[in-house]
């Protein structure tokens, strides 16, 4: 069953003026899917294919040029030569629209692809599933609205949600969110990540050990939401801290984790320079955890408070991803103490989102939104707080307390 993906018609508008369009984002996020149904019309080729593949290395530029009209090539990554040859092609014909590709590995941290097809090529990300695309439902234009307004925008009341809980254990790849049974889903996890070891990894880098790999995705995965610190990993993953940030690495290029970056001001205070780890998937994460399936109610367990606020920091990326590109997210925290779970920057203009796994908030648990919004009244004229209760409610003239539901 297809759900029609938002990020479908920038990626048609992109194929009327680019010679080369690519569609990157992890595994089973619906890639195949989405070129397919959208654009049935070109010709399609997976680098998934073992014959396809062999005849793309043994001779990529003859098979190339002989396709005739556009095309379409899934799993770009396969095949690295493809990129050189795609530059020679597209600069003797720059004709819009020739070439739709297809990755699982961040075109723009391989540092070969970028510089090869610079000022060719335009690049979507395909994350999972958004709750509303799932849903099928307009998402609601609040957080826009926050970004353009100087005082609060006003709320529309919001298509009905499944529990959060629920949504946080099936995650968002298509293929999970579709399954309707539970323990199969838990069985899909599983593959999933012996799928990403085994076939993902041979083709980015080398992995010394999938056994140390694989201690150190589930020990990343207990630290989403938190301050990276490389060194406490590797230590208690019991591998170097070069291998550590090796790993790391991987799994971001493969869009398995999210390094938030800090929000640098010059206001002279003490800042936190580490990013913050979130895992893309809540689901995923949960798999790595080991958490699931021993805890039947995972709501009184001490990690859903790192994967309500992981599974929303998520919603609200992919939605600017999707509708407001512009958009740069970041957290902030100084040495301190104050923090603020999410900051989303549009030019000269600051959000700052604050994120509780609780149904009440208490004031004095805001001191870092009210220091951030204090340093930067200029930029950031109101801030927000997502819970889990059902009032709306300000407990500041410049604050505003949202349940969780309103703003995805």
């Amino acid at each position: 069953m297809y759900k029609k993906r938002f990020l479908a018609e920038r990626i048609k508008k992109a194929l009327r003026y680019f010679p080369v369009v690519a569609v990157v984002g992890a595994r089973q996020t619906g890639k195949s899917t989405l070129v397919q149904h959208e654009f049935p019309e070109r010709k399609y080729f997976s680098l998934d294919s073992p014959e396809i593949r062999q005849v793309v290395e043994t001779e990529p530029y003859g098979f190339l040029s002989a396709q005739k009209g556009p095309w379409t090539l899934d799993e770009v990554q396969k095949v690295p030569a493809v990129f050189e040859t795609l530059k020679v092609m597209v600069d003797k014909d720059r004709e819009p629209g020739r070439f739709l590709l297809t990755g699982s590995a961040n075109f723009l941290l391989l540092k070969k692809v970028s510089e090869t097809l610079a000022g060719r090529i335009a690049i979507f990300e395909l994350s999972g599933f958004m709750l509303a695309e799932v849903e099928e439902y307009s998402p609601p234009e609040f957080l826009k609205n926050c970004l353009v307004e100087t005082k609060l925008p006003s709320l529309e009341e919001p298509p009905s949600k499944p529990p959060l809980e629920s949504l946080i254990k099936r995650g968002s790849l298509p293929p999970a969110v579709l399954m309707g049974d539970d323990e199969l889903r838990l069985l899909w996890f599983e593959n999933y990540i012996a799928t990403y070891l085994e076939r993902d990894l041979r083709d980015i880098s080398q992995v010394a050990s999938l056994g140390d790999f694989r201690r150190l995705m589930g020990l990343a995965a207990l630290r989403t939401a938190q301050v990276l610190n490389i060194s406490e990993l590797a230590r208690d993953a019991g591998i170097a801290p070069s291998t550590a940030r090796n790993y790391l690495q991987l799994l971001e290029i493969s869009y398995q984790i999210r390094r938030l970056p800090p929000y640098f001001t010059h206001l002279g205070k003490r800042l936190t320079k580490s990013p913050k780890l979130h895992f893309r998937d809540t689901g995923v994460a949960l798999s790595l955890s080991g958490i699931m399936p021993q805890v039947s109610r995972l709501t009184l367990h001490p990690y859903y408070a790192a994967l309500v606020e992981t599974f929303l920091v998520e919603e609200i990326a992919k939605y600017f991803l999707v509708f407001e590109p512009q958009v740069r997210i970041y957290y902030y925290r100084t040495l301190a103490g104050a923090e603020v779970d999410l900051v989303v920057e549009f030019g000269e203009r600051l959000l700052p989102i604050e994120i509780k796994a609780s149904s009440t908030v208490s004031l004095k648990k805001l001191a870092g939104l009210k220091q951030f919004l204090k340093d930067f009244e200029k930029r950031a004229p109101f801030g927000l707080v997502l819970y889990l209760g059902e009032e709306i409610f300000q407990p500041a003239s410049n604050i505003l307390v949202v349940p969780w539901h309103y703003v995805i």
